[in-house]
This record gives C-alpha cells, sequence and structure tokens, in this order.
C-alpha cells in the first residue's frame, strides 16, 4: 500500500505537498480555537461574540477563495507558494499585534484565507496536476501534513503557554515561517517544471477534455455531486464544535473524547494512505460512490447502539469517510475535468467547503437551543447524508471524463 520507491522518487515535491498541509494547521479551527480564551480575555468578549466574528470572517475567506484560488493556473507553482507562505507570515505578525475587534476580524480573515484555505488548496492542486498514475498516493502523503500538525501543534501550543503569552507564539510561528518555510519551498521547488513529474501519462489522461470554470458551473453532474462533497466537512465540523453536548447527551461520557479523538486521528492516517492507493488501482471515480458509507454507519450506529466503546467505534467511521475524501475529492475532479483549470475549479469548491463549515455551528448550535437533543440532531445528519449520498447515485454513470476526439 505505501510504496517507499515511490516516496524516494518524488521525496522534493511530496515534501512541498505535505509541508503545505502541515502549515495549513496555522489557520485551522483545531489551531485557533486553543487561544479563544485568551483573545475573548483580552478583547472582553462573550463566546457568542467571538464565534460571530469568527463565522463572519470565515465567511468572507470562503468568497476571496475564488477569486485568489484561480490564480494558481495563472503563476508557476514556486511563485504562487511564495506568495502564500510570505502572506501567511504577515497574517501571524498580524495576529501577534491584536489590539481591537476589527483586529481580530481581519487577523482571523487572513489566517482562514491563507492558513486553512490556500496552503492546502496549493499542495492539493500541485499534487493532483503534477501526479497522474501515482495522484492518490501523492495526494495521500502530502495530506499527512495535515494529520502531523493535529498531532503535535495543540500538545505543543499548550507546553509553550507556560512559558510564553500567547501573542508570542504567534511571533514564533511567523518566525518558522519566514526562516525555515519559505526557504524550504525555494529550495524544493528549485528546478521544478509547471508541468506533470511523472513522464507516462496514460493515453486516456492526456485526451481527457480540460473544462474552464465557468464550463463546470453549467454542468449539471456538478450539481448532484456537491451535497456529496460538502457533507464531510460540515456535519464533521458540527460535531467538533459541539462535541461535549453530543458526549454527555447521547451519554457516552466525556472521558472518552480523549481516546475518541485518538482512534480518529489514527484511522484518518490509514484511510488517506488506503484511499490514495485503491485510487490509483481503480481510480477515484469508482471509489465516489462508496465513501460516504462508513460516515453514514457511524451515524446509524449511534443511534441505535450504546456500550463503553461506541464513541471510539463512531469516530472511527467519521475518520474513514473524513480521510478519504481529502485524497478522493480532489481526484475525482481532476478525473472529470483535467488538470489545466485545477486551480480555479477547486477554488469554487473549497470555497463552498469553507462557507458550510462556518454555518454549521450556527444550524447544530439553533437546534440545541430549539430543543433537539443529540439523537434528533444525529437523524438530521443521518437524513442529510443519505440524501446526499441518492443525490450522488442518480448521475452515477454519468461521472466519467469527456475525452476529445
Amino acid at each position: 500500500m505505501f510504496n517507499f520507491q515511490f516516496l524516494k522518487s518524488n521525496f522534493q515535491y511530496l515534501l512541498f505537498g505535505f509541508l503545505m498541509t502541515f502549515c495549513s494547521s496555522f489557520g485551522q479551527t483545531f489551531f485557533l480555537g486553543i487561544f479563544n480564551p485568551f483573545i475573548r480575555e483580552d478583547l472582553n468578549l462573550s463566546h457568542s461574540e467571538f464565534g460571530g466574528i469568527y463565522s463572519a470572517a470565515t465567511l468572507v475567506s470562503s468568497l476571496t477563495i475564488i477569486w485568489l484560488g484561480k490564480k494558481i493556473d495563472d503563476f508557476k507553482l514556486r511563485n504562487f507558494a511564495i506568495f502564500v507562505c510570505i502572506s501567511l507570515f504577515f497574517a501571524a505578525v498580524f495576529m501577534s499585534q491584536l489590539s481591537s475587534l476589527v483586529h481580530l476580524l481581519l487577523a482571523i480573515f487572513f489566517l482562514r484565507l491563507f492558513g486553512q484555505g490556500l496552503m492546502s488548496h496549493t499542495s492539493s492542486t500541485a499534487m493532483a496536476r503534477y501526479f497522474d498514475k501515482n495522484r492518490g498516493k501523492a495526494l495521500g502523503v502530502a495530506w499527512l501534513g495535515l494529520s502531523f500538525g493535529e498531532g503535535i501543534l495543540p500538545g505543543l501550543v499548550i507546553f509553550l503557554l507556560n512559558y510564553l503569552v500567547w501573542k508570542k507564539i504567534w511571533i514564533t510561528i511567523a518566525v518558522f515561517l519566514i526562516v525555515f518555510v519559505l526557504p524550504l519551498i525555494v529550495f524544493l521547488l528549485k528546478n521544478f517544471k509547471d508541468n506533470s513529474i511523472e513522464q507516462e501519462q496514460s493515453k486516456k489522461s492526456k485526451n481527457i477534455k480540460n473544462w474552464t470554470r465557468q464550463e463546470v458551473l453549467k454542468d449539471l453532474r456538478f450539481y448532484f455531486l456537491l451535497p456529496a462533497v460538502l457533507c464531510p466537512a460540515f456535519l464533521i465540523t458540527g460535531i467538533f464544535i459541539n462535541q461535549i453536548y453530543l458526549f454527555e447527551n447521547l451519554n457516552w461520557g466525556i472521558n472518552f473524547i480523549a481516546p475518541s479523538f485518538t482512534a480518529y486521528a489514527i484511522f484518518s492516517v490509514i484511510s488517506l494512505q488506503l484511499s490514495g492507493f485503491l485510487i490509483d488501482k481503480f481510480s477515484a471515480l469508482k471509489i465516489l460512490p462508496f465513501y460516504l458509507i462508513p460516515m453514514i454507519l457511524g451515524l446509524l450506529f449511534s443511534l441505535l447502539f450504546k456500550f463503553a466503546l461506541s464513541p471510539v467505534i463512531f469516530f472511527i467511521l467519521m475518520a474513514i469517510t473524513n480521510g478519504t475524501s481529502n485524497v478522493l475529492l480532489t481526484s475525482t475532479w481532476s478525473e472529470m475535468y483535467g488538470t489545466k483549470h485545477l486551480g480555479a475549479i477547486r477554488s469554487i469548491t473549497v470555497s463552498l467547503m469553507v462557507f458550510s463549515t462556518s454555518l454549521s455551528p450556527f444550524l447544530f448550535g439553533y437546534l440545541i437551543d430549539f430543543g433537539f437533543d443529540a439523537k434528533d440532531i444525529t437523524l438530521f445528519m443521518v437524513i442529510y447524508a443519505l440524501f446526499s449520498n441518492g443525490l450522488l447515485l442518480l448521475r452515477l454513470k454519468s461521472y466519467k471524463p469527456v475525452i476529445n476526439s
């Protein structure tokens, strides 16, 4: 499953992909959430006020990605990656000087845009565009960077908070980006040519029609796929934001939060590698109809069964779908629409995904405030996941590339 010869032969480019997804951590909710209490204390904000600012900044960043994300198609990869890295550096410096509500709104906007949005967008687009036969493996390796960040950064930040005020940690991040990450990007892409790394593209890949973003937006298949594409990020964000409520309301016990998240992290890594292998062997379009099934089973399991390891099993099944989605969806767009305009196409889906993750906390919070319990909310999630998978299956036979004659 894990091809060490492939890793050795393409080490520089794969390390670039890994590095970019790792640095996306600095704009991800799991990382920014650590600083939540310190920011609220400094600016005298309530939970809802901070949440409102965070969601507003995320929404605006999702709209900006539509325009800025497509620029990866217009510039050399190295130049675009340097621009994103330097921008994230300034965002970290800006965060370290936080002094007002407007300042906070702008800081979160820049961190979400250049961290969560464009760092991961650059990595995925590069891996999908410049690998053909091993696209799944390349994406699987690249997305290990985010898993690595999720595994080490929270503990590292909590350790540093014993010795540094929180703003100094953002100065440390800025120094890391400009002193270590930026030179490494320049080095890794020093001899990079903006075409496929793999010399032997399949005849079919060479003949696939390269759709423009405008053409994709007119393609009915895209809209049948969209609910399934957004489903994992939308639901998992809602679950993570309300994890304590769900654990208590489902009688799982909050003591199982830590082992559940450990299992989630482990199986996310496993599913990244397994899905990459399966995509290269069978194609993304053949894996696509099955990728939501573990999530659906996990949701149904949480409704039907109650025993000690229920939350762990639930999180394992969610991790399989979420880990697979990181590799599968970019590969799907590449197979269906070609790679020439992949940056522009992905910028739309990334924007919609970021937008959906800003809405799910509000929707879940609304349901909780109006008296819906965890079982009711889980049933809602099952219905949405089944609806998404049903729409996907309705047009299943049409999900194939258009071959140029």
